[in-house]
């Protein structure tokens, strides 16, 4: 789940925030980005603050989003904040970040020419690979759970630091591959900070 939140009053969502996590850990959630400003890369869309869970399944999101744990949380979220929040077809789990927090890029695509995108797809992964990027999502089912966003197709990459990002966004390996997939589709992409192992247990989140 990837969840854009404004917060209204902070207080309010700190108590929230101490106070729900546990029962993300009950359902077999882990927390990914817990509040992290998103820097935009590209496109219009300004990130706000955002939280990016990982779950075992779909299915354990949407019953812990309904279920009775959850329940006299939610509404203290939304009197506290305002949030985009939408579920994504996961790939594979993300790897451990021991001390070094990690960062992620989400990426919301819309494609204009299906076959020279998928000449992007193969021929990107090589470099993204050796920079130590690492695909968690690319292009699977999405629901909108709640808000205003209406995500086309997402990305998710997770990456060893941002610094790993930013050095892999400008170098010469991808500089081609970024030019033809600017040439076949649009993209917002935000770039934000996630939590090391370390980050995770000092905050006491799963």
């Amino acid at each position: 789940s990837i969840v854009d939140v404004q917060i209204h009053d902070g207080k309010a969502f700190g108590e929230y925030v101490a106070g729900h996590t546990a029962t993300i850990a009950q359902a077999g959630g882990r927390f990914l980005v817990a509040g992290a400003r998103g820097e935009a890369i590209e496109g219009a869309r300004q990130p706000r603050n955002m939280v990016i869970h990982q779950w075992p399944t779909a299915q354990a999101f949407l019953d812990w989003y309904h279920g009775p744990a959850y329940a006299p949380w939610k509404p203290k979220r939304m009197a506290a904040s305002t949030a985009d929040v939408i579920l994504v077809q996961g790939l594979i789990e993300s790897a451990a970040s021991p001390s070094v927090s990690p960062g992620f890029t989400v990426v919301d695509i819309e494609v204009r020419d299906g076959p020279a995108f998928g000449r992007y797809v193969q021929g990107h992964v090589a470099s993204l690979n050796a920079a130590g990027g690492q695909f968690l999502a690319a292009g699977g089912r999405i629901e909108v759970i709640e808000g205003q966003w209406r995500p086309r197709r997402v990305i998710l990459h997770r990456w060893p630091s941002t610094q790993a990002f930013r050095d892999w966004y400008a170098s010469d390996a991808y500089r081609p591959w970024k030019e033809l997939r600017h040439s076949v589709s649009s993209a917002n992409v935000a770039l934000v900070a996630g939590l090391s192992d370390a980050q995770k247990a000092e905050r006491r989140m799963p």
